[in-house]
């Protein structure tokens, strides 16, 4: 079974890096990036939201080439807008107005989150807006082309409200009980800002995928060296079913040929690069193909083995599984990565 879905992955592999679409970060474009930093309640976490979405701004005009009239950045104090319910709309109207249907949004959320039973939603400076706020403003936009991460504790009700075709949702929990603060956010913004060490397949661009993918493993890591149960799971959709994965790359490349996409197939073919979006040569399949990929097959797929066991087992066996087998996937992760000429 593990030599079948290990073949899967190497042909569905060839078969996603052979389908990149022009989805791109590209100067030429009227792409545009809101970043959004909420209200800290304090002065530390002030200050550690407004660093993020700083570091994000920098890394997206130094790096990406992205123009300042591309970006707007709220924020509780600092430079930018003041991170209102008002501000934020208002944001959303002028978007309307300049973005076109060809045309990315991405829109990064920083801060304090929190849930109940019907709505999950971001802390601002006075009224907070809720995952249905944040739907109704996106689906008001022309361009069909969005990403929106929230990288905020009690983020997952995010994902079935704004889940739809050919936008990308990426959250930093996977149930409103993970309220705490996450380090999601900065080992996501780490990602941009490292580059070379996130580019797996060594093609010379960061496709949303990688850089959620290092995040994710750089949070299990993060709480693993803590000697810490680790209190959140990051998601990706990206196929409009309004179901979230931790693991989309597995996802993503064991899709049969003529399924429906499974999530991380869109977040695959969405790269950070300044200039135009270009296909994928023959020589990026084959760097793809690396002797360690067969055992990043059987890891992938004793996850997903462990998964249709999860009503069979005791939480707590589960759960040590699951996050030993995630161990293991970011450590060999990190393996290819260094191994990778």
């Amino acid at each position: 079974m593990a030599s079948l879905i290990g073949k899967r992955i190497l042909r569905a592999q060839s078969m996603l890096v052979a389908l990149v679409m022009s989805f791109s970060f590209a100067r030429g474009a009227n792409n545009h990036v809101v970043i959004i930093a909420g209200k800290g309640g304090t002065t530390e976490y002030t200050a550690k939201f407004g660093r993020y979405a700083q570091h994000l701004h920098d890394a997206l005009t130094s790096t990406y080439g992205f123009a300042p009239g591309q970006i707007t950045l709220l924020t509780e104090a600092g430079s930018g807008l003041t991170c209102t319910a008002a501000n934020v709309e208002a944001t959303f109207v002028k978007l309307a107005n300049i973005l076109k249907a060809g045309d990315l949004l991405i829109v990064v959320l920083f801060g304090h989150g929190a849930a109940d039973a019907n709505y999950a939603k971001l802390n601002l400076v006075g009224t907070d807006l809720r995952d249905l706020d944040f739907a109704r403003l996106l689906e008001h936009l022309p361009g069909q082309q969005q990403v929106f991460i929230n990288t905020t504790a009690a983020s997952a009700g995010f994902i079935e409200k704004l889940a739809r075709k050919d936008r990308v949702v990426i959250t930093a929990t996977r149930s409103a009980e993970e309220k705490y603060v996450t380090v999601f956010p900065e080992y996501f913004v780490e990602a941009l800002v490292k580059g070379e060490e996130v580019d797996l397949n060594r093609d010379q661009k960061i496709s949303l995928l990688e850089a959620f993918d290092y995040a994710r493993d750089r949070a299990v890591r993060f709480y693993e060296q803590a000697n810490r149960l680790r209190p959140e799971h990051p998601l990706l959709e990206d196929n409009g079913d309004g179901i979230g994965s931790e693991i989309p790359v597995a996802n993503a490349f064991v899709t049969e040929i003529g399924a429906a996409p499974a999530d991380g197939a869109l977040a695959a073919r969405i790269f950070l690069t300044p200039g135009e979006a270009t296909v994928a040569s023959p020589e990026t399949v084959t760097r793809l193909n690396s002797p360690l990929e067969p055992r990043k097959a059987k890891l992938l797929a004793a996850i997903e083995s462990l998964k249709t066991q999860k009503q069979s087992m005791p939480v707590h066996e589960y759960e040590r599984k699951l996050e030993e087998l995630f161990i293991a996937l970011a450590r060999l992760n990190r393996e290819i990565k260094q191994s990778t000429p």
